[in-house]
């Protein structure tokens, strides 16, 4: 049985010996460890060590992105947010931005050959994201999935692909991203409610004969029920079409990719069978679970076995 590579073998792997990036990369590390810790060790347990530093540079530039947009318009909101996207902006093209996150990610995305036209488009949408206040149809949903999800995606999961994704694989991830996306929603629709926002299509609520007020107290009426099983049917389907991308990942990353879709669509199910209990509460799993799913995945690959790094 071997051993996952240790944190300074992966740097090593990935061809970063300056100490200065050296340290910028394990402030990402950190980031997401201590953000959510299934990001972290799934790329630490699943991803080629020649990958980890880049995997975890894009998520922690995403997910930190994606929480300032997501962090309302206080002044202080408001502040830090401008602050974090104009440095952003420079940092594509000036390695002396301040924030670490950032030094990395871009470091990444060159030596990883990633079209800096993402960065770009998730900056500009992250600028508008705090004014958005939901969909009127399918058809806005599906430009939201363009405008922000998609972008927020290629930043990490771009990472993966050497001189940046092809164009089929970059419209494939656009699926997982659809998909992706409508389970978010689902789940986190107490958060967004609570927030002032409905992330579900309002003509989907008219089709059901459901008000605005009935999903933010709760109500468990077949109407709600319907418009909920409604909900999860569309993102089962968008599931399907996601599975594509198990066709165009690296291969290094295929057991990862497996791994998160095989959660995803058991919290799917969750929410499924849970009925109306998901606007009282997100649906999730235990550590414990992922565990489990990403060692099945393993165990079902070619090769040795692996253990986690001391």
């Amino acid at each position: 049985m071997t051993t996952l590579a240790t944190w300074r073998t992966a740097l090593e792997a990935a061809d970063i010996g300056d100490e200065r990036l050296r340290l910028d990369y394990a402030r990402c590390a950190k980031f997401i460890r201590d953000r959510d810790t299934g990001p972290y060790v799934g790329v630490r347990v699943l991803a080629p060590p020649a990958l980890q530093p880049h995997l975890l540079a894009g998520l922690a530039f995403a997910n930190h992105t994606d929480d300032l947009a997501d962090a309302g318009n206080s002044p202080d909101a408001r502040a830090r947010r401008a602050d974090w996207l104009a440095q952003a902006r420079r940092g594509v093209h000036d390695d002396s931005c301040p924030y670490p996150i950032v030094r990395a990610f871009v470091h990444s995305v060159t030596v990883r050959g990633l079209c800096t036209s993402w960065i770009l488009r998730l900056l500009d949408a992250a600028e508008l994201e705090p004014d958005f206040a939901g969909f009127a149809d399918e058809a806005e949903f599906g430009q939201y999935v363009d405008r922000y999800t998609w972008p927020l995606l290629m930043c990490s999961a771009g990472l993966q692909y050497q001189g940046g994704p092809s164009d089929e694989a970059a419209r494939t991830w656009r699926a997982y991203a659809e998909f992706a996306q409508r389970l978010d929603f689902l789940n986190d629709l107490r958060a967004d409610l609570e927030a002032g926002r409905l992330c579900l299509p309002a003509d989907a609520l008219t089709e059901h004969a459901v008000a605005r007020s009935d999903l933010e107290q709760g109500r468990d009426t077949p109407a709600v029920h319907a418009l909920l099983q409604d909900m999860c049917d569309r993102a089962h389907t968008a599931l399907e079409e996601a599975r594509a991308v198990l066709e165009v990942c690296d291969p290094g990353q295929l057991v990862a990719a497996r791994s998160l879709l095989t959660l995803q669509e058991r919290q799917l199910n969750d929410i499924r069978n849970s009925r109306t209990r998901v606007l009282h509460r997100p649906v999730g799993f235990h550590r414990a679970t992922m565990l489990r799913t990403m060692l099945a995945e393993l165990l079902t690959q070619p090769g040795p076995g692996r253990r986690m790094p001391s």
